[in-house]
């Protein structure tokens, strides 16, 4: 009974965060947190190599899946100078980090590609889908958009960026991993009304922004280049900077929900 008590006062304070006064604050300092970020990515030089191996090789969702993390990696508060020494760091456990958010992205993808032979496991896929659509928004059709931008909306999934970051906040061991993914599913479940809403306004905002930009392509041959670059330099990361912050802010306000005494 109190986990039901738990669940709902969470989920009133988290409506409550959307409060334009809250929320406010909350955006500002995703704007600071940016320009950290920025000055960060400068001392990450293995980054655009591995960008740009990906993109060779065509598997757009290699890509995705590492520059959500590295991102998620800048973003993340810590007492380090985040320099080259910093990026430097990175150890083995960082790439099982990475593998194990580029397996989740890329089940749905798999699934849908193989044809289920018993009505079973179809029935477990369409319980998995609809899981990972609803409950952890990365569903690349959650709402009305573009097959240009499907790979993009499985990476705005609040519970991807959630679990890297208690991913890297863990010890460098297999188990507290998998503590950490059923940690980032606690922290969605308990602020599900936060990242619902806000997701959707996310995924509204730029499916609208494609749509105005249709007819302009016609003026402008190259714009959406232009969008490409500002989506993945200017808008994935500023969302990235918003969940961390937010994920700060109530793994403070809530640190017992997370971790047991």
């Amino acid at each position: 009974m109190w986990k039901i008590e738990s669940y709902k006062a969470s989920w009133i304070e988290s409506f409550q965060l959307l409060k334009w006064d809250t929320l406010k604050l909350l955006l500002l300092v995703s704007l600071r947190s940016l320009t950290s970020v920025y000055r960060s990515l400068v001392y990450a030089w293995f980054l655009p190599l591995t960008l740009l191996v990906g993109l060779v090789l065509s598997i757009p969702r290699l890509v995705g899946a590492f520059y959500i993390t590295v991102l998620v990696r800048a973003a993340r508060p810590s007492i380090d100078l985040k320099n080259s020494q910093y990026w430097q760091q990175a150890v083995f456990a960082d790439w099982i980090i990475y593998f194990g958010v580029l397996l989740l992205v890329s089940i749905p993808r798999l699934w849908s590609s193989v044809e289920l032979p018993s009505l079973a496991l179809k029935s477990i896929w369409y319980v998995y889908d609809f899981v990972l659509r609803l409950f952890f928004l990365a569903g690349q059709f959650w709402l009305p958009g573009t097959e240009s931008l499907g790979i993009i909306t499985v990476f705005l999934s609040p519970f991807i960026i959630l679990w890297i970051l208690f991913m890297l906040d863990a010890k460098k061991e297999v188990w507290p991993y998998v503590k950490a993914f059923g940690r980032a599913v606690l922290m969605l479940a308990y602020n599900y009304p936060f990242f619902l809403i806000v997701y959707g306004i996310v995924r509204l905002l730029l499916s609208c922004g494609y749509l105005i930009s249709l007819p302009l392509m016609n003026i402008v041959p190259h714009l959406s280049i232009v969008g490409w670059v500002l989506l993945l330099l200017v808008i994935i990361p500023y969302w990235v900077c918003f969940i961390t912050n937010f994920y700060v802010k109530r793994l403070h306000e809530q640190f017992t929900l997370y971790y047991a005494k």
